[in-house]
This record gives C-alpha cells, structure tokens and sequence, in this order.
C-alpha cells in the first residue's frame, strides 16, 4: 500500500471519542467468530495504533500473529507480562547450567481466544503478493502462574453464527 493510500486510510477513521463497541467489532470481526488454542510465543510488539501482536502457533505448527486491538489491546498487558515471564525464567535457567538460551519458538504458552481471522497481504519490490493469516481476539483465556485460570476481553458485539476449531 503506498504512503499516500496508507495515510489517507488513517486520516478518515472517526476520532476514537465517536468510535462504538459494536462500530469497532464489525470492522474486527468481519469474517465470524471462531475458537481456537494458540500457543503464543514471547515475541510480541505494538502496532503504530497501539494495537498488540503476538506471534503464536495454531495447531503447534503453523505460525500465526495474534492481534489484541482497539480497546483489547489494554487488557493484554497481563498476557504480555506472563510472556516476558516465560522468557526470563528460560533465559535464567539457560544461564545457570551454562547453556544457550533456547529459541524463542519453544518458549510456548497455549492460550484459548475467541476471535475471527483476518488475511493480510504484502506485495513484494518484484511485485509478488504474500498472503499471511493474522487472528483477531476478543476474548482469551489462560492459566495464571499458581494454574488458576484467567479471562480477558469481551465478545464480539456483533451478529454472526458461531464457529468452534
């Protein structure tokens, strides 16, 4: 997408104070709500709307990006921490036998979300188009540090037949 496009994309979206719950989720949530077990990886970043992205695996084999946006993406902090978590311990652990840190892909917390997919496509200089698959959570479920569970996000507010995976 050229600068041009991608800016005036950006400059004709409402202000945030006219956005509504159901206005934001019929644009998030397009293609129907499904379930799926992500193992997420602590490999994550911010997204220029302050949106969260975190690398993960569906099906343990398939590298995806799971998305926590607009309002969401608050309530992913606590998700985020417990990534950070997981890489430290790893690290420490590598550390105190003198050994290399793992990789950063088997480092792995299985999270349940709720949420829709989402293809995004990229166009290379040679002009070949890459398509990748990017889910979308709205609600998500994982197990804290002492394996009580905790629930984040909220559902869709929009109308469409559930999915299960």
């Amino acid at each position: 997408m050229s600068a041009h496009l991608n800016k005036a994309i950006h400059q004709s979206r409402k202000p945030a104070s006219e956005v509504t719950e159901a206005s934001e989720d019929s644009g998030l949530f397009a293609t129907g709500i499904c379930q799926l077990v992500v193992e997420l990886i602590p490999q994550m970043r911010r997204t220029e709307r302050d949106d969260v992205m975190i690398r993960g695996f569906a099906d343990r084999r398939f590298e995806i990006d799971v998305i926590f946006a607009g309002r969401r993406a608050v309530e992913a902090g606590p998700l985020e921490e417990q990534l950070k978590a997981l890489l430290r311990a790893a690290r420490s652990i590598a550390k105190a036998s003198r050994n290399n840190p793992p990789k950063i892909e088997t480092l792995r917390l299985p999270v349940r979300v709720e949420g829709a997919w989402r293809r995004t496509a990229k166009r290379d200089e040679t002009g070949w188009e890459t398509c990748t698959y990017q889910f979308v959570a709205a609600r998500w479920s994982l197990l804290d540090q002492n394996g009580n569970p905790m629930s984040f996000g909220k559902a869709a507010a929009v109308r469409t037949a559930e999915k299960t995976r």
